[in-house]
């Protein structure tokens, strides 16, 4: 049960977005506010009040926040096509040399809704990378960038870039066969459940701390699974990645765990962009595991996070995260 505990009537004057330019934290009892990127005089500040883009697809953020605070969100992440939003939950195209992305029917619907190019809504003060680029939907989505309309043209099950159809059930039985050691797994008759159940499991074992190593090869045939469905930015695979990540630092295999981390991060700043907070805790992941290898390239990515949690917490930063004035102490000591 949620419980209000204070009113914030200044914080109230601020609108949603799923593309918010502030970010709100507390200072004991004093909510502070701080922009995360430029923003030109005269646009519009804006938070957000749930998910963002990167985090969920658009069309679970607008059922989110029509169900919890009554309203139809139509921020310039809602409103206009993003890169994040049709890779998010894809699958991949058929064609190996595509990169494609394919969507299912509930992701093409909401997808068709969005205009092409931005009517009424600016997205001037969204200067980091989630402007709308026509160049980065078209590794994705070329074909159905319509250049004479202000208009998306999504069919479900047809790959968005070259056009290729995938048959969903038809692929899932291909990959069922090369999986029959995982049926006792699950019951189901669908792919994903088939590839994510050891993963869950694997899950599960980190942390009940029963972690074995000989769990592993099969978590990495599961990922394997999921690279071959999935689209390459799908959000399902940076998180499978990320439990590989933990799944070898637990057992003291630090450089697999490095990999996996950084091939989880990848994928989220695809989504999220480069310098959302979200990518600062995954380089502090990162960094850490680059520390316990002594690898000299943490000097990098702790500067990186750094920089992160300074535009998003200010001079606070090290006082809501200790733990950054140990990476801070051992940047330091590799440097000197």
């Amino acid at each position: 049960v949620r419980v209000g505990q204070a009113l914030y009537k200044a914080a109230s004057l601020f609108n949603h977005s799923c593309l918010p330019n502030i970010h709100a934290y507390f200072i004991s009892r004093t909510l502070l506010l701080r922009t995360t990127e430029f923003v030109s005089g005269g646009c519009p500040l804006e938070l957000s009040y749930g998910p963002q883009v990167g985090q969920w697809d658009c069309k679970d953020r607008l059922r989110f926040l029509e169900e919890e605070y009554f309203f139809r969100c139509w921020c310039c992440g809602c409103s206009e096509v993003n890169e994040s939003d049709l890779v998010i939950s894809g699958f991949c195209c058929v064609n190996p040399n595509c990169s494609g992305v394919v969507l299912d029917n509930l992701v093409a619907i909401c997808e068709k809704q969005k205009p092409k190019v931005p009517e009424t809504i600016s997205n001037e003060s969204h200067l980091q990378v989630h402007e709308l680029k026509d160049t980065d939907i078209k590794k994705v989505a070329q074909i159905s960038l319509d250049q004479t309309q202000s208009s998306f043209h999504v069919d479900s099950g047809y790959c968005l870039k070259c056009g290729s159809y995938c048959n969903f059930a038809s692929r899932s039985k291909e990959v069922k066969k090369a999986w029959t050691d995982f049926r006792r797994y699950t019951r189901s008759t669908y792919v994903l459940p088939i590839a994510c159940s050891l993963l869950d499991r694997l899950q599960d074992s980190i942390a009940s701390k029963d972690t074995c190593s000989t769990n592993l090869p099969d978590a990495l045939r599961s990922l394997g699974l999921l690279r071959s469905i999935l689209h390459a930015y799908n959000k399902g695979i940076a998180e499978a990645e990320d439990i590989l990540a933990k799944a070898f630092c637990f057992i003291g295999d630090f450089e697999p765990a490095r990999d996996h981390c950084k091939a989880s991060i990848e994928i989220l700043e695809k989504l999220y962009g480069p310098n959302h907070i979200a990518i600062g805790y995954e380089w502090a992941k990162l960094a850490s595991i680059q520390l316990a290898l002594g690898d000299c390239t943490a000097v990098y990515n702790i500067n990186r996070l750094s920089a992160i949690f300074s535009t998003y917490y200010g001079p606070h930063a090290a006082i809501i995260f200790p733990y950054l004035l140990v990476l801070e102490r051992e940047r330091s000591r590799i440097i000197q």
